[in-house]
């Protein structure tokens, strides 16, 4: 990872700053076209269930897709493991970019213009 770390979670991730996916380049997590399918597309289906850990939700989830997602960019972040659900969480510091983005009628991820 260089200077900048990028977190993509649901607006209350966040909001609430904790992630349970790790960090990504923001180079490539705001560009659409190399965030998975399944955050691009409102439609798309989750892996089969016969798939490794398919179907696994992390605790607190609730399996349903939000509206839209943040992508939030700092500079430093920890990490907490929590041993009773073998999770590691990932806590960014103060975001100093925010970018979000919402489904569009055509089930496609666009840029919210009021993006900070």
């Amino acid at each position: 990872m260089e200077y900048w770390a990028a977190f993509l979670g649901t607006p209350r991730a966040a909001e609430l700053r904790r992630f349970s996916d790790p960090p990504g380049h923001p180079a490539y997590d705001g560009c659409s076209d190399v965030v998975p399918a399944h955050q691009t597309l409102a439609r798309h289906r989750r892996a089969r269930a016969d798939r490794p850990s398919a179907g696994i939700i992390p605790p607190g989830s609730h399996g349903t897709k939000p509206d839209g997602w943040t992508l939030g960019i700092t500079r430093t972040y920890r990490t907490m493991f929590i041993p009773e659900h073998g999770l590691t969480v990932y806590l960014p510091a103060s975001f100093r970019t925010v970018h979000a983005y919402v489904y569009g009628p055509d089930g496609r991820l666009n840029a919210r213009p009021d993006t900070r």
